[in-house]
């Protein structure tokens, strides 16, 4: 990262799509900077350590996500977590817990998703980039 501001936080949806050099994903990315969140480079660990080839892995994830930000949240983070977790519940549209990570820090930093997983459309206030 170059200390200026990501266009974008990419969901682990995206940055798989990255990781299988998909077209259509790279192309959405093609001149843009994105950042990725703590649960994101977490959940592309896991994604690691059940490849077939753990090292061919590993190096193709270090090859994309070279020079990334990542972002960790804030003291500030699981008051919006939680924010978004009550109003999902209330509203019968829960998403996986992870991306409730994701979204919190998506809006607590003013940053768009791109992700597939369609689902992020449900968190009020979040901006969605498709992918």
């Amino acid at each position: 990262m170059n200390g200026t501001r990501p266009d974008f936080i990419a969901d682990t949806s995206a940055v798989v799509r990255l990781l299988r050099r998909d077209s259509g994903v790279e192309e959405k990315v093609k001149g843009k900077t994105f950042a990725i969140t703590f649960v994101t480079f977490a959940e592309l660990n896991v994604g690691i350590l059940k490849a077939n080839n753990r090292l061919a892995a590993f190096h193709r994830c270090l090859e994309v996500l070279a020079g990334m930000q990542v972002f960790h949240g804030s003291g500030v983070t699981p008051s919006l977590y939680a924010r978004i977790y009550y109003d999902l519940e209330q509203r019968g549209e829960m998403i996986p817990i992870n991306d409730i990570w994701i979204a919190a820090i998506a809006l607590e930093t003013d940053l768009p998703i791109l992700a597939r997983d369609e689902h992020f459309s449900r968190v009020r206030g979040l901006s969605v980039i498709q992918c």
